[in-house]
């Protein structure tokens, strides 16, 4: 079965967790908004599959990413 982090090591899941939870306290978005929640994972997860895996440009793009995919709002 693969893993839902794909080929991502314990370092880099720990770097993705960081990031999630920064672009989740940065757009303010609530630990029971499950659906927001969801968005931001795979916004995360889908930028760090790039190879781009530093956490400070990982949640820069996220943030810029689901701002814009919200029309300018909060996730």
């Amino acid at each position: 079965m693969r893993s839902l982090f794909g080929s991502f090591d314990s370092s880099q899941v720990e770097v993705l967790q960081a990031t999630f939870d920064h672009v989740c306290e940065e757009l303010g978005i609530d630990p029971g908004d499950e659906q927001s929640r969801a968005r931001v994972a795979s916004s995360v997860i889908a930028l760090a599959k790039t190879g781009q895996i530093d956490p400070d440009c990982l949640k820069v793009h996220a943030v810029s990413q689901l701002k814009t995919s919200e029309g300018g709002r909060a996730a």
